[in-house]
Protein backbone atom coordinates (compact mmCIF):
# COMPACT_ATOMS: atom_id res chain seq x y z
CA UNK A 1 0.00 0.00 0.00
CA UNK A 2 1.63 3.50 -1.23
CA UNK A 3 0.81 6.59 -1.22
CA UNK A 4 -1.21 9.05 1.06
CA UNK A 5 -4.19 12.24 1.27
CA UNK A 6 -4.47 15.14 3.37
CA UNK A 7 -5.73 14.19 7.05
CA UNK A 8 -6.94 16.59 8.76
CA UNK A 9 -5.28 17.76 12.21
CA UNK A 10 -6.14 15.43 15.28
CA UNK A 11 -3.55 17.00 17.96
CA UNK A 12 -5.93 19.60 18.89
CA UNK A 13 -8.66 17.37 19.47
CA UNK A 14 -7.98 15.08 21.85
CA UNK A 15 -10.14 16.28 24.34
CA UNK A 16 -13.45 16.62 24.39
CA UNK A 17 -15.25 19.59 22.83
CA UNK A 18 -16.44 22.19 25.50
CA UNK A 19 -20.13 22.13 25.93
CA UNK A 20 -21.67 25.84 26.14
CA UNK A 21 -23.62 26.20 30.14
CA UNK A 22 -22.70 22.91 30.62
CA UNK A 23 -24.87 20.88 28.61
CA UNK A 24 -23.83 17.52 27.75
CA UNK A 25 -23.97 17.16 23.84
CA UNK A 26 -24.12 13.91 22.39
CA UNK A 27 -22.59 12.30 19.01
CA UNK A 28 -24.24 11.99 15.98
CA UNK A 29 -25.35 9.01 17.01
CA UNK A 30 -26.83 10.09 20.79
CA UNK A 31 -24.10 8.99 22.81
CA UNK A 32 -22.04 11.50 25.30
CA UNK A 33 -18.43 12.31 24.84
CA UNK A 34 -15.40 10.50 26.76
CA UNK A 35 -11.90 11.44 27.17
CA UNK A 36 -10.13 10.44 23.82
CA UNK A 37 -6.23 10.10 24.57
CA UNK A 38 -3.87 9.82 21.63
CA UNK A 39 -0.94 6.61 22.24
CA UNK A 40 2.60 7.02 21.10
CA UNK A 41 3.85 3.77 22.86
CA UNK A 42 3.38 0.84 20.69
CA UNK A 43 3.64 -1.91 23.27
CA UNK A 44 0.55 0.03 24.78
CA UNK A 45 -1.46 0.28 21.33
CA UNK A 46 -0.32 -3.66 20.73
CA UNK A 47 -1.93 -4.39 23.95
CA UNK A 48 -5.09 -3.98 22.54
CA UNK A 49 -4.61 -4.97 18.93
CA UNK A 50 -3.57 -8.64 20.62
CA UNK A 51 -7.08 -9.15 22.10
CA UNK A 52 -8.16 -9.65 18.36
CA UNK A 53 -4.99 -10.57 16.76
CA UNK A 54 -6.62 -12.23 13.43
CA UNK A 55 -8.76 -9.09 13.40
CA UNK A 56 -5.79 -6.51 13.62
CA UNK A 57 -3.29 -8.35 11.66
CA UNK A 58 -3.32 -4.86 8.89
CA UNK A 59 -3.38 -2.39 11.98
CA UNK A 60 -0.51 -4.43 13.79
CA UNK A 61 1.55 -4.13 10.85
CA UNK A 62 1.22 -0.53 10.80
CA UNK A 63 3.38 -0.21 14.10
CA UNK A 64 6.15 -1.27 11.46
CA UNK A 65 8.77 1.22 10.23
CA UNK A 66 7.56 3.49 7.43
CA UNK A 67 3.87 3.51 8.69
CA UNK A 68 4.03 4.11 11.98
CA UNK A 69 5.47 8.11 11.49
CA UNK A 70 2.07 8.39 8.76
CA UNK A 71 -0.43 7.08 11.79
CA UNK A 72 -2.37 8.40 14.65
CA UNK A 73 -3.62 5.93 17.51
CA UNK A 74 -6.42 7.39 19.23
CA UNK A 75 -7.93 5.73 22.38
CA UNK A 76 -11.08 6.47 24.62
CA UNK A 77 -12.39 4.05 27.87
CA UNK A 78 -16.08 4.27 29.28
CA UNK A 79 -15.87 2.62 32.31
CA UNK A 80 -15.05 -0.98 30.89
CA UNK A 81 -15.28 -0.69 27.98
CA UNK A 82 -12.34 0.72 24.56
CA UNK A 83 -12.19 1.48 21.70
CA UNK A 84 -8.84 1.90 19.54
CA UNK A 85 -9.55 4.02 16.11
CA UNK A 86 -6.15 4.37 14.08
CA UNK A 87 -5.82 6.96 11.16
CA UNK A 88 -3.40 6.94 9.11
CA UNK A 89 -1.52 8.24 5.74
CA UNK A 90 -0.50 5.53 4.37
CA UNK A 91 -2.65 5.30 1.57
CA UNK A 92 -4.82 7.36 -0.65
CA UNK A 93 -7.60 8.36 0.42
CA UNK A 94 -6.96 7.96 4.18
CA UNK A 95 -6.65 4.61 6.10
CA UNK A 96 -8.92 4.42 9.31
CA UNK A 97 -9.42 0.87 11.49
CA UNK A 98 -11.59 0.81 14.15
CA UNK A 99 -11.33 -1.80 17.15
CA UNK A 100 -13.84 -2.42 20.72
CA UNK A 101 -16.65 -1.16 22.28
CA UNK A 102 -19.38 0.60 19.51
CA UNK A 103 -20.48 2.89 21.78
CA UNK A 104 -17.46 4.09 22.96
CA UNK A 105 -16.03 4.43 19.54
CA UNK A 106 -18.78 6.55 18.62
CA UNK A 107 -17.96 8.85 21.39
CA UNK A 108 -14.47 8.80 20.10
CA UNK A 109 -15.40 9.36 16.75
CA UNK A 110 -17.07 12.64 17.59
CA UNK A 111 -14.36 13.89 19.91
CA UNK A 112 -12.04 14.04 17.16
CA UNK A 113 -11.03 15.53 13.68
CA UNK A 114 -11.76 12.90 10.77
CA UNK A 115 -10.28 12.89 7.19
CA UNK A 116 -12.51 13.31 4.18
CA UNK A 117 -12.58 10.31 2.23
CA UNK A 118 -11.26 7.62 3.64
CA UNK A 119 -10.99 3.55 3.30
CA UNK A 120 -12.34 1.81 6.00
CA UNK A 121 -11.82 -1.53 8.01
CA UNK A 122 -13.91 -2.32 11.28
CA UNK A 123 -15.98 -4.88 12.78
CA UNK A 124 -19.60 -5.67 11.36
CA UNK A 125 -21.02 -3.73 14.56
CA UNK A 126 -19.03 -0.27 13.86
CA UNK A 127 -21.19 0.34 10.98
CA UNK A 128 -23.73 2.12 12.19
CA UNK A 129 -21.61 4.41 14.42
CA UNK A 130 -19.80 4.83 11.32
CA UNK A 131 -22.77 5.68 9.15
CA UNK A 132 -23.16 8.82 11.63
CA UNK A 133 -20.05 10.48 10.29
CA UNK A 134 -19.52 9.22 6.66
CA UNK A 135 -21.75 8.46 3.71
CA UNK A 136 -20.59 5.12 2.83
CA UNK A 137 -20.36 4.67 -1.30
CA UNK A 138 -19.01 0.67 -0.91
CA UNK A 139 -18.99 -1.83 1.59
CA UNK A 140 -17.74 -5.40 1.62
CA UNK A 141 -18.37 -7.69 4.15
CA UNK A 142 -15.64 -10.29 4.16
CA UNK A 143 -14.89 -13.52 6.00
CA UNK A 144 -11.23 -13.65 7.72
CA UNK A 145 -9.42 -16.66 7.58
CA UNK A 146 -5.93 -17.40 9.44
CA UNK A 147 -3.36 -20.31 8.72
CA UNK A 148 -0.40 -20.84 11.70
CA UNK A 149 2.88 -23.02 11.38
CA UNK A 150 1.29 -25.71 12.66
CA UNK A 151 -1.83 -26.11 10.35
CA UNK A 152 -0.83 -24.65 7.36
CA UNK A 153 -0.46 -27.87 4.55
CA UNK A 154 1.12 -26.89 1.15
CA UNK A 155 0.24 -27.62 -1.88
CA UNK A 156 2.20 -29.89 -3.71
CA UNK A 157 2.13 -27.78 -7.37
CA UNK A 158 4.87 -24.91 -7.44
CA UNK A 159 4.64 -21.53 -8.44
CA UNK A 160 7.70 -18.97 -8.97
CA UNK A 161 8.81 -16.02 -7.09
CA UNK A 162 7.86 -12.82 -8.23
CA UNK A 163 10.58 -9.73 -8.55
CA UNK A 164 10.74 -6.14 -9.80
CA UNK A 165 11.27 -7.32 -13.26
CA UNK A 166 8.40 -8.90 -13.43
CA UNK A 167 6.35 -5.86 -13.18
CA UNK A 168 5.23 -5.74 -16.66
CA UNK A 169 3.14 -8.87 -16.79
CA UNK A 170 1.95 -8.47 -13.32
CA UNK A 171 0.10 -5.78 -14.53
CA UNK A 172 -1.01 -7.18 -17.65
CA UNK A 173 -2.68 -10.18 -15.72
CA UNK A 174 -4.67 -7.27 -13.05
CA UNK A 175 -5.35 -5.23 -15.95
CA UNK A 176 -7.43 -7.66 -17.54
CA UNK A 177 -9.45 -8.70 -14.57
CA UNK A 178 -9.20 -5.23 -12.67
CA UNK A 179 -8.45 -1.48 -12.05
CA UNK A 180 -5.35 -2.47 -9.78
CA UNK A 181 -1.65 -1.49 -10.59
CA UNK A 182 1.34 -2.18 -8.85
CA UNK A 183 4.50 -1.02 -8.76
CA UNK A 184 8.15 -2.83 -9.00
CA UNK A 185 8.55 -0.96 -5.22
CA UNK A 186 5.38 -2.42 -4.06
CA UNK A 187 6.35 -6.19 -5.47
CA UNK A 188 9.97 -5.57 -4.00
CA UNK A 189 8.43 -5.04 -0.60
CA UNK A 190 5.96 -7.52 -0.51
CA UNK A 191 6.17 -11.03 -1.14
CA UNK A 192 3.95 -12.18 -5.11
CA UNK A 193 4.56 -15.59 -6.34
CA UNK A 194 2.80 -16.52 -10.11
CA UNK A 195 2.52 -19.64 -12.35
CA UNK A 196 3.06 -18.93 -16.03
CA UNK A 197 1.17 -21.01 -18.94
CA UNK A 198 3.43 -20.21 -22.52
CA UNK A 199 5.76 -17.92 -21.12
CA UNK A 200 2.11 -15.40 -20.19
CA UNK A 201 1.69 -14.96 -16.36
CA UNK A 202 -1.77 -16.58 -15.55
CA UNK A 203 -2.33 -16.41 -11.45
CA UNK A 204 -0.48 -14.85 -9.04
CA UNK A 205 -1.17 -14.00 -5.24
CA UNK A 206 0.57 -11.41 -3.19
CA UNK A 207 0.71 -9.33 0.28
CA UNK A 208 -1.10 -6.68 1.17
CA UNK A 209 0.96 -5.81 4.57
CA UNK A 210 3.52 -7.63 6.09
CA UNK A 211 4.35 -7.31 9.89
CA UNK A 212 7.75 -9.16 10.10
CA UNK A 213 8.28 -7.79 13.81
CA UNK A 214 5.05 -9.05 15.20
CA UNK A 215 4.97 -12.27 12.84
CA UNK A 216 1.82 -11.57 11.06
CA UNK A 217 0.57 -10.91 7.06
CA UNK A 218 -2.11 -10.08 5.14
CA UNK A 219 -2.30 -12.18 2.40
CA UNK A 220 -4.20 -10.91 -0.97
CA UNK A 221 -4.25 -9.94 -4.69
CA UNK A 222 -5.20 -13.18 -5.78
CA UNK A 223 -6.02 -13.64 -9.36
CA UNK A 224 -6.14 -15.83 -12.21
CA UNK A 225 -7.01 -15.21 -15.97
CA UNK A 226 -10.19 -16.14 -16.59
CA UNK A 227 -8.94 -18.77 -19.23
CA UNK A 228 -7.27 -20.51 -16.85
CA UNK A 229 -9.73 -21.06 -13.56
CA UNK A 230 -10.48 -23.86 -11.97
CA UNK A 231 -6.98 -25.77 -12.10
CA UNK A 232 -6.56 -25.03 -8.82
CA UNK A 233 -3.64 -22.36 -9.82
CA UNK A 234 -4.76 -19.98 -7.65
CA UNK A 235 -4.56 -22.47 -4.56
CA UNK A 236 -0.55 -22.93 -5.93
CA UNK A 237 0.32 -19.34 -5.87
CA UNK A 238 -1.81 -18.98 -2.02
CA UNK A 239 0.14 -21.71 -0.88
CA UNK A 240 3.63 -20.36 -1.80
CA UNK A 241 3.28 -16.86 -0.72
CA UNK A 242 2.10 -18.61 2.66
CA UNK A 243 4.90 -20.74 3.07
CA UNK A 244 7.09 -17.67 2.25
CA UNK A 245 5.39 -15.71 4.61
CA UNK A 246 5.42 -18.25 7.64
CA UNK A 247 8.99 -18.68 7.20
CA UNK A 248 9.19 -15.54 9.79
CA UNK A 249 5.60 -14.96 10.24
CA UNK A 250 3.29 -17.35 12.76
CA UNK A 251 0.29 -16.40 11.39
CA UNK A 252 -1.00 -15.12 7.80
CA UNK A 253 -4.32 -13.96 7.33
CA UNK A 254 -6.62 -13.57 4.23
CA UNK A 255 -10.05 -12.08 3.27
CA UNK A 256 -12.40 -14.03 0.86
CA UNK A 257 -16.19 -13.59 0.30
CA UNK A 258 -18.41 -15.11 2.53
CA UNK A 259 -20.38 -16.64 -0.33
CA UNK A 260 -17.10 -18.31 -2.38
CA UNK A 261 -17.63 -21.31 -1.34
CA UNK A 262 -15.09 -23.12 -3.47
CA UNK A 263 -11.96 -20.34 -2.37
CA UNK A 264 -12.91 -21.17 1.07
CA UNK A 265 -12.51 -24.95 0.58
CA UNK A 266 -9.18 -24.06 -0.99
CA UNK A 267 -8.10 -21.99 1.81
CA UNK A 268 -9.03 -24.32 4.54
CA UNK A 269 -7.29 -27.04 2.24
CA UNK A 270 -4.08 -25.67 2.95
CA UNK A 271 -4.63 -25.26 7.28
CA UNK A 272 -6.75 -21.46 7.14
CA UNK A 273 -9.69 -21.48 9.74
CA UNK A 274 -12.05 -19.05 10.36
CA UNK A 275 -10.72 -16.10 12.75
CA UNK A 276 -14.17 -13.17 12.28
CA UNK A 277 -15.98 -11.49 9.97
CA UNK A 278 -14.45 -7.79 8.41
CA UNK A 279 -15.69 -4.70 6.79
CA UNK A 280 -14.30 -2.94 4.18
CA UNK A 281 -15.57 0.21 2.78
CA UNK A 282 -15.51 3.41 1.21
CA UNK A 283 -16.77 6.84 2.85
CA UNK A 284 -17.16 10.73 2.16
CA UNK A 285 -17.10 12.65 5.29
CA UNK A 286 -20.62 13.76 5.72
CA UNK A 287 -21.86 17.41 5.71
CA UNK A 288 -23.14 18.77 9.25
CA UNK A 289 -25.35 21.29 7.37
CA UNK A 290 -25.98 19.24 4.84
CA UNK A 291 -27.44 16.95 7.18
CA UNK A 292 -30.04 19.19 8.29
CA UNK A 293 -30.96 20.65 5.01
CA UNK A 294 -32.12 17.24 3.90
CA UNK A 295 -33.60 16.61 7.06
CA UNK A 296 -35.45 19.57 6.25
CA UNK A 297 -36.69 19.00 2.84
CA UNK A 298 -37.74 15.69 4.31
CA UNK A 299 -39.93 17.56 6.87
CA UNK A 300 -41.32 20.17 4.76
CA UNK A 301 -41.48 17.93 1.66
CA UNK A 302 -39.79 20.52 -0.41
CA UNK A 303 -38.47 17.23 -3.04
CA UNK A 304 -34.93 16.97 -4.10
CA UNK A 305 -34.72 20.07 -5.59
CA UNK A 306 -31.88 20.94 -2.93
CA UNK A 307 -29.60 18.17 -2.88
CA UNK A 308 -27.63 19.25 -5.75
CA UNK A 309 -26.71 22.60 -3.65
CA UNK A 310 -24.94 20.50 -0.61
CA UNK A 311 -21.88 20.64 -0.22
CA UNK A 312 -20.06 16.90 1.08
CA UNK A 313 -16.86 17.99 2.92
CA UNK A 314 -13.88 16.65 1.26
Amino acid sequence: MTGGGPIHSIEETMKPKRQKQKSKKGSPNGNLHVPVRRLTDASEILSYLERERGYSAAAIAHLEAGFWEVSKWLLAINDDNFALCLVSRSTSPTYIFTLGNASTLDSLLNSVGLPGNVFITCQPQHMDVLEGYYDIEWRGIMKRMMANRENFSPASEEAMRLRPMHIRELNRLYRSHSENVFSADQIKRGVYYGVWHDEELVAVAGTHIISPTHGIACLGNVLTHAAHRNQGLATTCTSAVTADLLDYCTEVVLNVEPQNLPAIRAYANLGYKDNCMIVEAFGRRRSFVGDIITKLCGKFKLGDQYEEGVKVDG
